[in-house]
């Protein structure tokens, strides 16, 4: 049986993280990441079928729900997420382009200001003498 490259890093990872938190004793962290980590993969493939509002509430109750466990803040925490996921409603499109852009800023990926956008669909003809 032979296994992909991506099949073969995945399952590297896995090996070394779980030998990290064996040596460590860290095995309360396990929970926090499954909830975290599919959170990431329930928005990566629900963004790759086109359904950005089913992403983006995937990514919020996953990473959120990871992050109040990690803090202990889980019953109040529930009551914030629903508010924050029902606030959202409709509006998860905007929402996830605004993430993005914080997050760029935050790790420093746009090192040049962009460009700025075309000024619209206008044409300029340039008339030569004599033709």
């Amino acid at each position: 049986m032979s296994l992909q490259n991506d099949q073969t890093r995945f399952i590297g990872l896995l090996l070394v993280a779980l030998g990290i938190v064996a040596i460590f004793k860290l095995w309360w962290l396990v929970p926090i990441a499954l909830l975290a980590g599919g959170g990431i993969a329930i928005y990566r493939r629900q963004r790759s079928l086109g359904r950005t509002n089913e992403a983006v509430q995937a990514l919020l109750w996953g990473v959120g729900l990871a992050l109040l466990s990690l803090f202990n803040l889980v019953w109040p925490g529930i009551l914030v997420l629903g508010g924050i996921s029902l606030l959202m409603l409709g509006r998860e499109a905007e929402v996830e382009q605004r993430m993005w852009a914080l997050l760029g800023q935050v790790l420093n990926w746009n090192r040049r200001p962009a460009a700025p956008p075309p000024s619209g669909n206008k044409v300029q003809i340039i008339e030569k003498d004599g033709e």
